[in-house]
């Protein structure tokens, strides 16, 4: 029951379209023009302070709960990437990760997306994508102790996906394909494995590196990961950072500090770190 409650309460929280930041609560691009920024990256020095926006999803990029610190894979790249520009401070903005793309666009006050998102041509559309960081492909997390051992017996089950994900789309195909019976939308994937773990779905289709992290962070989970030989991945992405259109001159710049540390293996430590294995490293 307990669980139950808890998952409850995580749905609400899912749905409420806002973003929270600097202790407050605002509307997801409320009131925000797109605003040309002339010179962002010399702003930026200037004032000593990165902006960035998050969507608060480990192990990516997420507001520490113990001490609200901006922690993560992508934010430790992000700080050595600061470090290394001379700028002295992150500060970190939360959204639901279905608006990124828009608020990174609308909202003047952002300077980058700070989270590794799959670069597809539909996203180079609306943003700039740095260099690839590194590859992602599609995971199945089950309960132990369900009989999921296999894409064959996902058929006449329900699955969860994060919204406005890749993972949605495949969900709806594999639907379509009579693959499984349903899929249920979630805004993070803190929600997907309060799901999981409370029976409301029975199996997670997301990113092999989050549900990875899943298990590495909380072993008494009585989860399972598909392992290859029962599930062949089919998505393979490259994921990199997103930028404004008209921000040619902080892209760059960026990218070379990207280059810089897989040349001197700084990119390699912090992955590794975090658990992310070697065979997702372009």
């Amino acid at each position: 029951m307990k669980r139950l409650v808890k998952f409850i309460i995580l749905l609400a929280i899912s749905v409420n379209l806002t973003v929270i930041a600097s202790g407050k609560v605002i509307k997801a691009n409320a009131n925000i023009a797109s605003t040309k920024q002339v010179d962002r990256f010399n702003n930026i020095k200037q004032k000593g302070v990165l902006t960035v926006l998050s969507p608060d999803m480990p192990p990516y990029s997420y507001k520490d709960s113990k001490d609200g610190e901006f922690s993560g894979i992508d934010a430790e790249i992000i700080r050595e990437i600061a470090r290394r520009l001379g700028i002295n401070r992150v500060e970190a903005k939360y959204i639901a990760f279905p608006y990124l793309i828009e608020e990174v666009t609308k909202n003047p006050q952002v300077d980058l997306l700070a989270q590794g998102i799959y670069i597809t041509d539909e996203r180079k559309q609306l943003v700039n994508f740095s260099n690839s960081i590194y590859t992602e492909v599609d995971g199945i997390l089950a309960r132990k102790d369900s009989n999921i051992n296999s894409k064959s017996d996902l058929k006449n089950k329900k699955i969860g996906v994060i919204s406005c994900t890749v993972y949605e789309t495949m969900a709806e195909k594999w639907k379509r394909q009579g693959v499984i019976k349903d899929y249920l939308k979630f805004y993070d994937s803190n929600s997907l494995e309060v799901a999981l773990e409370s029976n409301v779905i029975d199996a997670m289709l997301a990113s092999s590196v989050v549900e990875e992290d899943i298990l590495y962070q909380k072993p008494n989970l009585k989860f399972k990961l598909l392992s290859p030989s029962q599930y062949k991945p089919e998505l393979n992405f490259s994921v990199g950072y997103a930028f404004k259109k008209e921000d040619t001159e902080l892209l760059n710049v960026v990218n070379e500090k990207l280059r810089e540390m897989k040349n001197d293996g700084t990119i390699y430590q912090i992955l590794a770190k975090n658990g992310v294995s070697s065979h997702y490293i372009p």
